[in-house]
């Protein structure tokens, strides 16, 4: 059976049913299935859900997919702190697409005048936004020159029955291809994806060259080749086992305002003048799951976190091999910050892993350094090697005026800031020992058996 989202649905329900909630009661798309995300957040408790009856309608609404490492690794059938290790190992096989006998995506097909966005139960999510958007949205776009497909997460905010716009990041992939289009006075064909496996999602953002088919990268982090299937009214494979799938194109030479809207890094962006989509399809399975991303919090966040790893981790072993793991963290908005161990070999490695980060991904503003002795997905953990292994004096490193993320709240024009690396690493020689327990008294000595019940 193909990989597709309600089948990792059923899959946590049968094997991890903690990990997932089915939401009875009636909710609205505006504001209160915000609020309820709000609450679970601020509560550390962060399951998939699944929206039975919204707004009266009865199509579903999914989100927090993607909110926990423990979901991921069970999208990739690896342990949370392996997930970048297993990324990587899987980009690498890509496995090409293969063409379906039949396609649950075309169940229900809506061409021209039929098509209606506002029929869709797009969330708003805070008294910011200027309408509803579409945030779960993968975008797939063909280079008419080479013939591959692109695919990449992008912001659609809803103007209309069958109007979007449309916000992309500079020197991305899909707004360099638009910019191609553009130049000939031609419009770009889109197809927008709702409703994946996760590790489908995880796939799409991979960090590849221009000349890699995504949809060979996408089938093989999901292990098994993605079906894919002819569009209805563009010139595009699309994915047969989606839920949701729009079809139009980018017209050239034609913005109009979009924003504002609340980001990853918790800001709003001010509204500007975008580019803008004209919808010509709509195609849905019967019955279909619409899936939203809490935009702003941590499935928004963490999502992202893991194709960085992966990239983060390729790059730096590169110049130091001993590189043992990274972590993008949440407090850093799985973009920002960066924690990186190290078996340490000569002295200056962990300086040398840092311009390696530095060099690897623009939006990385802080890098720290630690021992393998440090686990950098706890975050106490690492913060106490900086307070007992860093000097400022001799352990930092400043480079100012570097490009980073233009929705960085704290940026100068055009996303320019300052990166710093933190070397928190010991001294090879010479440095007092950490305390430990015995090991093996350690492993003797179990709580329970001294405080039952704790």
């Amino acid at each position: 059976m193909a990989k597709d989202l309600r089948g990792f649905i059923a899959l946590l329900e049968d094997s991890a049913p903690e990990e997932i909630v089915r939401v009875q009661n009636p909710i609205s798309t505006k504001y209160e299935i915000s609020a309820l995300l709000t609450h679970l957040e601020k509560r550390k408790h962060l399951p998939a859900l699944v929206f039975e009856i919204v707004d009266g309608g009865d199509t579903p609404v999914v989100l927090n997919i993607h909110a926990s490492r423990r979901l991921l690794g069970l999208a990739l059938d690896t342990a949370p702190e392996n997930l970048a290790e297993r990324f990587l190992e899987r980009q690498m096989n890509p496995l090409p697409p293969v063409e379906a006998a039949e396609a649950p995506i075309h169940e229900v097909v809506l061409i021209g005048d039929e098509v209606d966005l506002t029929k869709i139960p797009l969330l708003t999510h805070y008294d910011v936004n200027a309408a509803p958007y579409l945030t779960a949205s993968i975008v797939v776009a063909l280079d008419p020159d080479t013939g591959l497909q692109n695919t990449s997460y992008i912001r659609m905010m809803l103007a209309g029955k069958r109007e979007l716009r449309v916000f992309m990041a500079i020197g991305r992939h899909l707004w360099t291809l638009h910019n191609k289009l553009e130049r000939r006075d031609e419009p770009l064909p889109l197809a927008v994806v709702i409703g994946v496996h996760p590790a489908f999602a995880l796939g799409s953002q991979a960090f590849t060259p221009t000349d890699e088919d995504e949809y060979a990268v996408i089938g093989g982090m999901m292990n098994e080749p993605l079906r894919v299937v002819d569009a209805k009214t563009i010139p595009l494979k699309v994915p047969a086992d989606a839920e949701l799938i729009i079809e139009g194109k980018l017209l050239p030479h034609l913005r109009r305002e979009e924003g504002p809207f609340g980001e990853f890094t918790g800001y709003a962006v001010e509204k500007d003048e975008r580019p803008v989509f004209e919808a010509t399809a709509i195609t849905h399975r019967e019955g279909y799951l619409f899936q939203d991303i809490h935009a702003g919090y941590t499935e928004h966040r963490l999502m992202g976190a893991i194709p960085r790893e992966a990239s983060l981790l390729r790059a730096v072993r590169q110049t130091v091999p001993t590189v043992k793991a990274v972590c993008m963290p949440i407090s850093g908005n799985c973009r920002f910050h960066a924690y990186i161990s190290i078996a340490k070999r000569t002295p200056a490695q962990g300086m040398n892993a840092i311009c390696a980060a530095i060099a690897s991904d623009m939006l990385l503003k802080h890098i720290i350094i630690v021992d393998e002795d440090i686990d950098v997905f706890d975050e106490e953990a690492v913060l106490w090697a900086v307070a007992n292994r860093f000097q400022a004096d001799r352990d930092l490193l400043v480079v100012p005026n570097a490009q980073g993320s233009e929705l960085d709240p704290s940026a100068g024009p055009m996303g320019v800031n300052a990166k710093m690396g933190l070397d928190a690493t010991k001294p090879l020689s010479g440095f007092p020992s950490v305390l430990r327990v015995p090991g093996e008294v350690l492993n003797r000595i179990r709580v329970e058996d001294f405080i039952p019940g704790l």
